[in-house]
């Protein structure tokens, strides 16, 4: 066991972020936090991916367990936390499209669920392990911010993972520090051939620096700030639809890209700075461009579909490690973010 970063939600209230060489701590940290393992309910994903933890699951009965997929299933969701919310102690097996249902299917009812988060896919330690809070267009607090009783990182998530998923893990890393530490995107910079060794002293920093960013977060800044949609969110979901086939780990990769464009084109970023985030993505393996949607194609997309009809806002970067609120971009910006990751190889033959 390693050490155990403890969050401050407020002056009488925490949690700890405990970690773990792999999962066969789970009933020491059961008993650290006071739950009772009789009485657990799991949330987890049909597509699984880590071994242990899909063997895991095999020990709650079908009434006790919740297996979702990457669709819309809010209702399946709020039924069963409905369900279970008076007796059980919830443990998710959190990904991030898992913790994105938590979010929007949660009310101030259901703000007083119990559970324990384990993220189970290297993106999900970097992609926020509480469910955010919410405010109305006035900003009044609709649902205050879900907090874990505590979390259990088991670090073979990330040491034994595919490259894909390493990949994912890597790009959401990038994308929580470009938005929140300055400091911990300069240490992805110095430490890049240790990461993709995966050299478990690297791997083990990796983890404790992006816990303590969110830590920084959850103590330091306000809840509307902690509210904000999360930095190329905006995009992810454009990529994610129009583009078939397209994995988590490249949408992300060309949302950040895009967003990234987008300050700079406002005049928030310098270009200098703009080609620093670009280009480190590129060591990584991931995407800086695409083949399949030309930028045209791409604003029709938006023109039909409207994506961000519901927001007058988008998140930018004043500068890495602080993002900002500003106005959507104009058709004339979002045309150039778009230009940025199109690749035409016709034209570049």
């Amino acid at each position: 066991m390693c050490e155990t970063i403890y969050i401050e939600k407020n002056k009488t209230n925490r949690y700890g972020v405990h970690f773990y060489n792999d999962s066969s701590d789970w009933k020491l940290f059961l008993d650290i936090c006071g739950v009772k393992d009789d009485k657990l309910a799991v949330i987890y994903s049909s597509e699984i991916a880590n071994e242990a933890w899909k063997a895991y699951v095999h020990n709650f009965t079908a009434e006790d367990s919740l297996c979702l997929n990457n669709k819309n299933e809010n209702n399946d969701l709020e039924a069963f936390i409905k369900d279970k919310i008076a007796e059980y102690t919830f443990v998710v097996l959190a990904e991030p499209f898992i913790m994105d249902l938590l979010y929007e299917v949660m009310t101030q009812e259901y703000a007083k669920m119990s559970f324990v988060c384990v993220p189970v896919t290297p993106a999900a330690h970097f992609s926020g392990v509480s469910v955010r809070p919410k405010f109305d267009k006035t900003g009044e607090m609709i649902c205050k911010e879900v907090f874990p009783k505590a979390v259990y990182v088991d670090m073979s998530v990330l040491k034994d993972a595919t490259p894909l998923a390493f990949q994912e893990g890597v790009a959401a890393a990038f994308r929580l520090a470009i938005a929140n530490k300055a400091s911990m995107f300069e240490w992805m910079i110095s430490n890049m051939y240790e990461l993709t060794d995966a050299e478990p002293e690297a791997i083990e920093e990796f983890l404790q620096r992006g816990y303590l960013v969110q830590k920084e977060r959850i103590e330091k800044d306000t809840a509307k700030e902690r509210a904000l949609p999360v930095f190329g969110a905006e995009f992810l979901n454009v990529y994610k639809n129009a583009i078939d086939g397209i994995t988590e780990s490249d949408a992300l990769a060309l949302s950040i890209v895009s967003q990234a464009c987008l300050s700079w084109k406002k005049d928030l970023l310098s270009m200098d700075e703009f080609y620093e985030i670009r280009d480190m993505l590129v060591f990584f393996g991931l995407p800086i461009t695409e083949t399949e949607f030309a930028t045209e194609d791409f604003m029709a997309y938006i023109d039909t579909k409207n994506p961000w009809s519901e927001t007058d806002e988008f998140v930018y970067i004043r500068k890495v490690g602080k993002i900002v609120v500003g106005e959507k971009p104009s058709a004339e910006i979002l045309k150039e973010a778009f230009s940025q990751i199109y690749y035409d190889e016709e034209a570049n033959e």
